[in-house]
């Protein structure tokens, strides 16, 4: 497969087969690129975002 079809393929996952990639799949490929800083600082940022939208949306929606 290429990338791209790779890339849809997961895209048009079920919510819970997406959490399920995330939780299984990802893993594996992890440690190979926690080597590769650009990945674990983007990796990162995207969990940043995640954590403060949740924390936005919890403490701040009612003011």
């Amino acid at each position: 497969m290429t990338f791209d079809e790779v890339k849809n393929a997961v895209l048009n996952l079920s919510d819970a087969d997406k959490t399920r990639f995330l939780l299984e799949v990802v893993p594996h490929i992890w440690s190979e690129r926690t080597v590769d800083k650009a990945c674990v600082d983007r990796m990162k940022a995207l969990v940043d975002e995640a954590i403060e939208k949740e924390y936005q949306e919890q403490h701040m929606g009612n003011v």
